[in-house]
């Protein structure tokens, strides 16, 4: 019977540079996006310009953000094994 192998411990990845955060942004904000966009067809259908306008400033930065952390999404870090599991494949 040979020496049982100690495996190493990985290293703790910070949740938020991991890909489940960058995840969770980019669908809250798009979630925010849809929400903003059915707020300014309400507001149009109503009349009321000022709020319409007020909620399209809301959309557009809620879409800017999603493309915004669907790029930073290519810098998420994953565990260590994960990774030598996918470069074997």
């Amino acid at each position: 019977m040979g020496r049982p192998k100690i495996k190493k411990k990985e290293l703790v990845i910070p949740f938020r540079e991991t890909m489940a955060y960058r995840l969770l942004l980019v669908m809250m904000s798009a979630a925010a996006f849809i929400v903003a966009i059915y707020q300014v067809t309400v507001s149009l259908q109503a009349g009321d310009a000022a709020r319409a306008a007020v909620w399209g400033g809301v959309a557009l930065l809620a879409g800017v953000s999603a493309f915004f952390n669907l790029d930073r999404m290519k810098y998420a870090r994953g565990p260590e094994r994960t990774a030598k599991r996918f470069r074997r494949r």
